[in-house]
C-alpha cells in the first residue's frame, strides 16, 4: 500500500472508536463522543484513552492508543495541539487505521501551527494511517452511529438515515446542514468535515462516497481543492455510478476567495473554472443551504428524467404564470399539451385552462375524481418528463387530505416512475407519508422548478457517462519551443495540431510582399510579425484588405514606419501576408493554465459579445466532441451561429471539431503551454468550415 493510499472505510464505518484526550466530563470535546455513542447504542467498541487511565464513562481506559488491545479503525484526538504530533504518531505505531483531529492552532493560525501541521502531513504522507483534520468538526456514520465530533447537535435527536452523504470543508458549515437536514426529515448516511484538510480532504470523501453502496447522492460544501486530479476522479466515479453530486463552492468574490485561502489554507482558483468543471461532470452547483437540501432530497428518490418537458398543474392562474417565467430560466420547457390531451382535460374540467399550465380553478378540488383523472391524463398523455401540482395549504386540511392522499396512492401504484413534485403546505406527517410514495414535496413552487432543472441536469449527464473519443493529434503534431513566438510560428504549430489555420508568407521587403500577395491572391491583409509586438493593431501593425500591387508596397512601408516610431527595440521578423478572409461568425478560442486544473479550453463569440459582455465559457482540457457542442450551447449569443436576418447556420460542427482539437494538443503539451490566443475564428456557413486567421501562443517560462 502506497502512503496516503489507505482506505475510507475505517473511517465511515469503524467498527472499533478511540478517543484520546477522553472525558468523564459529557460536556467536553473528549467526553461528547462518548457519550453520543452510548445514548446511540453504538454496536461497535469504544476504547476511551487518558494518561490517567481508570474508569470513564463506565468504559476501561487506557494510558496509551499503544495499550489498546486491538486494531482501533478510527481514533479521536481532542488533546490541545503541541500535543497532537505525538499523539498521531503514537497511533501509527498502533497501527491505528484512520485519526480525526479535532483541535485547531495549525496552518490556520500561525508559524508555530504551520510547522506542527507539516509534521502531520509528513506522517500522513509516510504512514497508511488516514489522517482528518486538524481544526475539524469530525466524521458521523448516521446508521451504526459511530461519532468521531464534538458537535452537540444530538442533543435534539439524531439525523434521519438515509442516502445522503454530507461533505465539508468548514466544521460550522457542515455542522449546520446536518441540523437543517435533521429538521427537515431529510435521511442522510454519512457526515465529515474535512478542515485544514492535513491529508483526506473533499475529494478524497467524494471518491469514497462514489462508491459507497448505501451512498445515493452527495452533498459538499468546498472551498477549494489541492487534489484537482483527485477531485474529477470522483466526480467521473459518481457520474459512472449514477450518483448526484450537489456541490456549494464558495470564493466566487475576490474578498471571498481571500478568505476561503487563509480559511482552510486552500487555493481556491478561478471561480469560473471551478465553475465549467462542475458543469463537464454533471455536478450541480447550489448556492445556499436550502438549495442544497432540496436538489439533494429529490435526488434521493432517484428519479432522473433526461428531457426537460415540464407539465404544471395548478389551481391558481397567477401560479401558473410564475412557474412558467421560473421554468424558462432554469432551461426546461413548459410546451403545450397534445390537442388530444387538451380535449381531454377541457371535457373533464371545462372551466379549467388546459394548454399547460393547466389551471383547474380551486374547483378541482371539489371533485376527487376529476382531480384523480387530470393527473392521469397529464401522466399518460401529456408527453411530459415531470409534473409540478400546485395545490397551496390544501395539505393544512385534515380532511382534504385524507382523500387527496387516497387519490395520490392510487395515482402512484399506476405510474411508479413518473417525476412528480407537489408544491403545498402539509403537516409533517402527510409530507413524510407522500415522500414515501416517491412524491417530492417542497412547498415553494420556485424552489420546486429549481430542483426539477437539477434533476434533468443530472439525467443528462448520467445519459452522457464519461468522456467519448477524443480526437488524436496528427503525428507531425510538436510542442511549442520554450521562447516568444510570432503569429506565423503559432499558426504553423497549431495547423500541425490539426487545427484549421490561414496560410501566411513572411516578407521582408516591399517587393517580398508584393510578390506574395500576387501568389495568394488579392486582397490580402498584412501584419508585423514580432514575438515582441502582441497588440499589433494597436500600434499601427495591420492593413487590411489590400487590393493591388501598389497598396501592398505602401501598407508594408507603412507598417514598418509606425513599428519604428511606436515599438523600438522591438525583435522584428518580418510582415506576414496573408488572405484577407472575410464572412462568417467571429469567434474566439483559446487555452489558459489555470494554477489548479492546469489546461483550460475557452470559447466565446466575437465583438461585442467578448469585449462588453464577457459571454465566454470554460472546459477542463481535454474534452470530446459532445461536450465541444455543450461547451458552445452555453454562451448566450449561441443564436448567432443559427445565423440570423437571413444568414445560413454557421458550421458548429467544425467549431466543435477545433474546440476539441485545441483540448487535446493543450492536454498534451500541458508542461510548455502558457496560453494560447486564436482570434479571430471564423465559422463558415454550414459544410464550410471554419479557419483562424489569427493566433498567439505563449509559453511556460523555463
Amino acid at each position: 500500500m502506497t502512503p496516503q493510499s489507505g482506505s475510507l472505510a475505517p473511517l465511515f464505518d469503524p467498527k472499533t472508536v478511540a478517543i484520546i484526550g477522553a472525558s468523564d466530563n459529557m460536556l467536553k470535546f473528549g467526553g461528547r463522543p462518548i457519550r453520543f455513542m452510548r445514548e446511540g447504542n453504538y454496536t461497535g467498541t469504544v476504547y476511551p484513552v487518558n494518561p490517567k487511565g481508570g474508569m470513564i464513562q463506565g468504559l476501561q481506559a487506557y494510558k496509551n492508543i499503544r495499550d489498546v488491545p486491538e486494531t482501533v479503525d478510527m481514533c479521536v484526538v481532542t488533546v490541545p495541539a503541541p500535543l497532537v504530533v505525538a499523539a498521531v504518531k503514537d497511533c501509527v505505531e498502533a497501527g491505528v487505521r484512520s485519526v480525526v483531529i479535532f483541535s485547531s492552532g495549525f496552518s490556520e493560525v500561525d508559524e508555530q501551527g504551520v510547522q506542527w501541521q507539516a509534521e502531520l502531513d509528513a506522517i500522513a504522507k509516510n504512514s497508511d494511517t488516514r489522517l482528518v483534520g486538524p481544526n475539524c468538526m469530525g466524521v458521523l456514520n448516521a446508521a451504526s452511529h459511530a461519532v468521531g465530533t464534538f458537535a452537540s447537535s444530538f442533543e435534539r435527536g439524531w439525523p434521519k438515515v438515509g442516502p445522503i452523504s454530507i461533505l465539508s470543508q468548514s466544521g460550522a458549515v457542515g455542522g449546520h446542514i446536518m441540523v437543517l437536514a435533521r429538521e427537515r426529515g431529510i435521511g442522510i448516511r454519512n457526515w465529515i468535515t474535512t478542515g485544514n484538510e492535513v491529508d483526506v480532504d473533499v475529494a478524497d470523501c467524494i471518491a469514497y462516497c462514489a462508491e459507497d453502496p448505501d451512498t445515493k447522492v452527495i452533498a459538499a460544501y468546498m472551498e477549494g481543492t489541492k487534489k484537482p486530479e483527485k477531485l474529477m476522479q470522483a466526480f467521473a466515479a459518481a457520474r459512472a455510478n449514477g450518483k448526484a453530486i450537489v456541490m456549494m463552492k464558495v470564493g466566487a468574490s475576490e474578498v471571498g476567495a481571500v478568505a476561503a485561502n487563509s480559511h482552510t489554507a486552500s487555493l481556491a482558483g478561478a471561480d469560473a473554472i471551478y465553475d465549467a468543471m462542475f458543469r463537464q461532470y454533471g455536478v450541480c452547483r447550489v448556492y445556499s443551504m436550502d438549495e442544497m437540501l432540496d436538489v439533494a432530497a429529490a435526488a434521493a428518490a432517484g428519479q432522473f428524467p433526461n428531457r426537460n418537458r415540464l407539465g404544471i398543474v395548478t389551481i391558481s392562474g397567477g401560479i401558473g404564470v410564475l412557474t412558467s417565467d421560473i421554468a424558462a430560466l432554469h432551461g426546461l420547457e413548459v410546451p403545450e399539451l397534445p390537442e388530444k390531451t387538451q380535449k381531454t382535460l377541457k371535457a373533464l374540467m371545462p372551466l379549467a385552462a388546459v394548454r399547460n399550465p393547466v389551471d383547474t380553478t380551486a374547483q378541482m378540488l371539489n371533485d376527487m375524481p376529476v382531480f384523480e383523472e387530470s393527473l392521469r391524463t397529464m401522466l399518460r398523455d401529456g408527453d411530459c418528463d415531470a409534473i409540478l401540482v400546485f395545490l397551496s395549504t390544501i395539505g393544512f386540511s385534515e380532511r382534504m387530505m385524507v382523500q387527496i392522499r387516497e387519490v395520490l396512492e392510487r395515482v402512484r401504484a399506476d405510474f411508479p416512475d413518473e417525476l412528480m413534485i407537489l408544491s403545498m403546505v402539509s403537516l409533517p406527517a402527510d409530507r413524510e407519508y407522500l415522500e414515501s410514495l416517491k412524491y417530492l414535496v417542497i412547498e415553494d413552487p420556485n424552489r420546486a422548478i429549481r430542483a426539477i432543472a437539477a434533476l434533468v441536469g443530472f439525467g443528462r449527464s448520467f445519459v452522457k457517462g464519461g468522456t467519448g473519443k477524443l480526437p488524436p493529434l496528427p503525428a507531425d503534431a510538436i510542442a511549442p519551443p520554450r521562447r516568444a513566438l510570432s503569429e506565423l510560428e503559432a499558426g504553423e504549430i497549431l495547423a500541425k495540431a490539426g487545427l484549421p489555420m490561414a496560410p501566411g508568407r513572411l516578407a521582408n521587403s516591399a517587393d517580398d510582399a508584393a510578390r506574395a500577395a500576387m501568389e495568394m491572391g488579392y486582397p490580402v491583409v498584412m501584419k508585423i510579425a514580432s514575438p515582441d509586438i502582441q497588440h499589433k493593431s494597436d500600434i499601427g501593425g495591420v492593413k487590411l484588405n489590400l487590393q493591388s500591387v501598389d497598396e501592398v508596397r505602401a501598407g508594408y512601408q507603412a507598417i514598418m514606419a509606425a513599428v519604428g516610431q511606436h515599438a523600438k527595440g522591438a525583435a522584428i521578423d518580418g510582415v506576414l501576408v496573408a488572405p484577407m478572409i472575410s464572412g462568417g461568425v467571429e469567434t474566439i478560442l483559446g487555452v489558459h493554465r489555470d494554477p489548479v486544473f492546469g489546461p483550460v479550453v475557452l470559447f466565446g463569440l466575437g465583438g461585442i459579445f467578448v469585449e462588453v459582455l464577457k459571454d465566454v465559457t470554460f472546459r477542463i482540457a481535454p474534452f470530446d466532441l459532445e461536450e465541444a457542442h455543450r461547451m458552445i450551447d452555453e454562451v448566450r449569443g449561441r443564436a448567432m451561429l443559427d445565423g440570423v436576418r437571413g444568414q445560413a447556420p454557421s458550421d458548429v460542427d467544425a467549431l466543435a471539431q477545433a474546440l476539441s482539437q485545441l483540448s487535446v494538443y493543450a492536454a498534451a503539451h500541458a508542461d510548455v503551454i502558457e496560453s494560447i490566443d486564436i482570434n479571430p475564428f471564423l465559422v463558415k456557413a454550414k459544410g464550410d468550415g471554419a479557419i483562424a486567421v489569427d493566433a498567439l501562443i505563449l509559453t511556460q517560462e523555463t
